[in-house]
C-alpha cells in the first residue's frame, strides 16, 4: 500500500465535498504544500521513503454491546490511550474506501487502521455487560481555560496528560513567537525552554508577570447508552478511556517485544545505557522499564535511535567540520550526502526553481560548480546555468506541456530536465494504458535527438500514483553552448521535443522594391516559405495569436533559424504573412485535443 495514495484520496474527498474538485497533479501540489514540501517530486520521494506513513493503530480486542453493535477497542500508540471504533464502520467503510484507511483519533493523531482489517481481533470481557438502555457510561473530563487579552481558549480532554499537552503547545507557541523567549536569545536566563516538560513549561509560562491566567477543573460526562449507540453509528471514534499508569511497583521479567516495536529494539536496548540522557518529556526512571517491556510508542524508539546515532557520529562530525568550514550552508531540507550518492537521479531544483537536494560537499566530490543564493546558501546551478530554468513551459503540438523549472544530477552530471506529467483515470483523462502508450511512443520519437546531445529520456510509470511522468534530461554543457537567454533556450527545446507528424506554422515572405513612393512585388530569389513552428511554440499561444501580418514584430521572423539566407539578407521592402497560418495551427491543435 502506498501511503501517499491514501493521503491524496483523503484530501480529494474533502475538497470534493466542499465543491473543489481537483485533478491528481493539482492535489499533489496542494498536498506538498500542506506537508511542508517544496513540490510534488519531494512529496513523492518522501512517500517512497516512508516519511508519510502514519503509525499503526493497535487493536486491543472487540466488545459486543447489549444492543447488538460490536466495537473494536484500539490503542493510539502516540497517546498510549485507548478509544473505540464501530466494527460496522470498519467492514463497510474502511474496507471499501481507501481514503478511510487512515483515520483520526480522539487525541488528535492520524493512524493507519489496516490492522483492524488484517488482524484477528479477540473478544474482550467487557464491563458494558448488563448495562440497560436507560443506564449511562461515565467519562472523565479534564478542562483547562486560558484567559488572555484576546479572549479565552477552552481545552477539554479525556486525560490530564492530553490536557497538559494542549496547554503546553499554546505556551510554547506564544513564547517562541516572541523574540524575547526564543531559544538562544540573550534575554533567556539560561533555562532551555525546549527541554522543559509539558507541566514545567505551563508552570514557567503562567508564573511569568503577564496578564494571562490558567483555570483548570475536572468534570464527568455521563453518556446514555442509546446516545452512545447513535454516536457509534455516525462516527468511528467512541469515547476514550483515561491513560493508564504503566509504571509497576516491582519490576517483572521482561516480556517478549510486540510486533509493533522498532525493528532494532533489542540492539537499541543493549546500547542505550552509554548514551541516554533524560528525555524532554519522560523522566529517566520511567523510560527504561517501559522500553524494556515493549512500550510501543515509536517516539521513544526514534529518540533512542537518534541518541545512539548522535553519539556514534560525534567524532565524524568533528572531522567533517574542518573539511567543510569554507563551504556555504545548505537549506534545512537538503541532504548533502557526499558518500551516499551512487549516481542515480537526484533532483537539484524543484518546480519553483528552488534548491531541492544536494550540497557543496557532494558537488566538490563530483567536481561540479555551484553558486550561492541571495541569502548565502548553496545553490546547485551556476549563474549562467540558472538562466535556463524557469517557472514556465512550452505547449507542444501533441498537447504535452514540459515544465522547465527542474534540474537534476544523473550519473554525476548536471542536467536540466523539462518534465511532462500526464494524469489518467479521472475526469477528462484517458485510461492508464492509453496514456502510457502515448508517452512511450512520444519518448521513442525524441530519444534519438536527446541522446545525440548527451541527454536521456526517462519514463516514470505511476509516479505519482495516477500519473505517468516523462523526464527529458538535457546536459547543461549543451545548453550553455547553444543558447544565450531563457527565451532562446525555449526555441531550441521546442525543436528538440517537437513530435513527428505535427501541424506546422509556415511563414511566407514576399519581396518588393520601391517605385517612387509605392512598392511593387518582384520575383523571389529562392524559397519564400519556412517553418517557424518552434518560434511560435516558444512564444506561447496568446502572444502568437496577437501577431499581425507586415508588422515589425512579425518582420523579425525572417531572421529565424530556418529562414532562407536570401530572405535574411534582403535589403528592400517586403511583406510577411503569418497570422492565418498561426490561427490555423492552433485550431488544428484544439481539434486534435
Amino acid at each position: 500500500m502506498k501511503s501517499l495514495s491514501v493521503h491524496l484520496d483523503r484530501l480529494e474527498k474533502v475538497l470534493k465535498a466542499r465543491g473543489i474538485p481537483c485533478k491528481r497533479h493539482q492535489t499533489l501540489e496542494v498536498a506538498a504544500a500542506a506537508f511542508g514540501y517544496h513540490n510534488q517530486n519531494e512529496l513523492t520521494a518522501a512517500g517512497k521513503a516512508g516519511d508519510l506513513n502514519p503509525p499503526l493503530a493497535e487493536p486491543i480486542g472487540e466488545v459486543a454491546l447489549p444492543t447488538g453493535e460490536t466495537i473494536i477497542v484500539v490503542r493510539d500508540p502516540l497517546a498510549n490511550s485507548a478509544y473505540a471504533v464501530d466494527q460496522a464502520f470498519v467492514e463497510q467503510v474502511i474496507a471499501e474506501e481507501r481514503a478511510e484507511l487512515f483515520g483520526p483519533t480522539p487525541y488528535g493523531h492520524l493512524l493507519n487502521l489496516s490492522r483492524l482489517l488484517d488482524d484477528q481481533i479477540l473478544p474482550l470481557q467487557a464491563n458494558l455487560d448488563g448495562i440497560g438502555a436507560s443506564e449511562t457510561i461515565e467519562i472523565p473530563l479534564f478542562i483547562g481555560q486560558v484567559s488572555h487579552k484576546h479572549g479565552d481558549n477552552l481545552y477539554v480532554m479525556a486525560t490530564q496528560e492530553a490536557l497538559d499537552a494542549e496547554v503546553a503547545d499554546y505556551c510554547r507557541s506564544s513564547l517562541f513567537n516572541d523574540r524575547t523567549f526564543r531559544p538562544g536569545n540573550p534575554a533567556d536566563d539560561g533555562e532551555d525552554l525546549t527541554k522543559l516538560s509539558d507541566k514545567d513549561i505551563i508552570r514557567w509560562y503562567f508564573d511569568a508577570p503577564h496578564e494571562e491566567y490558567l483555570h483548570t477543573s475536572t468534570d464527568t460526562l455521563r453518556v446514555p447508552l442509546p446516545l452512545l449507540r447513535e454516536l457509534l453509528g455516525v462516527m468511528p471514534s467512541a469515547a476514550s478511556q483515561p491513560k493508564r499508569n504503566t509504571g509497576p511497583s516491582a519490576k517483572p521479567e521482561p516480556k517478549p517485544l510486540p510486533d509493533t516495536t522498532h525493528p532494532s529494539a533489542r540492539q537499541l536496548i543493549a546500547g542505550i545505557d552509554s548514551v541516554w540522557d533524560d528525555h524532554p518529556d519522560y523522566p529517566s526512571e520511567d523510560w527504561k522499564y517501559e522500553v524494556e517491556n515493549g512500550d510501543t510508542r515509536r517516539g521513544y524508539w526514534d529518540w533512542v535511535a537518534a541518541k545512539l546515532e548522535e553519539a556514534e557520529d560525534e567524532d565524524d562530525e568533528a572531522e567533517d567540520t574542518a573539511d567543510t568550514a569554507d563551504l556555504p550552508p545548505v537549506q534545512k531540507w537538503c541532504a548533502d550526502d557526499a558518500d551516499g550518492y551512487a549516481g542515480g537521479l537526484l533532483y537539484t531544483t524543484n518546480g519553483c526553481c528552488e534548491v531541492a537536494h544536494a550540497g557543496p560537499r557532494l558537488f566538490s566530490k563530483l567536481g561540479l560548480e555551484w553558486s550561492v543564493d541571495e541569502h548565502g546558501f548553496f545553490y546547485p546551478l551556476t549563474e549562467k546555468e540558472s538562466r535556463f530554468i524557469g517557472e514556465d513551459g512550452i505547449e507542444l503540438p501533441n498537447g504535452f506541456w514540459p515544465h522547465m523549472a527542474y534540474s537534476c544530477l544523473y550519473e554525476g552530471r548536471k542536467f536540466a530536465y523539462p518534465s511532462i506529467e500526464i494524469g489518467y483515470g479521472r475526469d477528462n483523462e484517458g485510461d492508464r494504458e492509453t496514456v502510457l502508450r502515448q508517452l512511450k511512443a512520444y519518448a521513442d520519437q525524441i530519444r534519438p535527438r536527446i541522446e545525440a546531445i548527451g541527454g536521456h529520456v526517462i519514463l516514470e510509470e505511476d509516479d505519482p500514483d495516477t500519473s505517468h511522468t516523462l523526464l527529458t534530461l538535457i546536459p547543461f554543457d549543451y545548453i550553455v553552448q547553444n543558447a544565450v537567454e531563457f527565451d532562446d533556450w525555449k526555441i531550441k527545446l521546442a525543436r528538440l521535443m517537437m513530435p513527428k507528424d505535427a501541424p506546422a506554422v509556415m511563414a511566407e515572405f514576399t519581396p518588393q522594391v520601391w517605385v517612387g513612393d509605392q512598392t511593387m512585388v518582384v520575383d523571389p530569389q529562392g524559397d519564400t516559405t519556412w517553418d517557424i513552428t518552434a518560434e511560435i511554440i516558444a512564444m506561447g499561444r496568446q502572444k502568437a495569436l496577437e501577431l499581425q501580418d507586415d508588422q515589425h514584430n512579425t518582420d523579425d521572423l525572417r531572421y529565424t533559424f530556418n529562414a532562407p539566407k536570401w530572405v535574411q539578407d534582403w535589403e528592400g521592402p517586403f511583406y510577411m504573412e503569418v497570422s492565418e497560418q498561426i490561427a490555423a495551427f492552433y485550431e488544428a491543435l484544439d481539434k486534435k485535443a
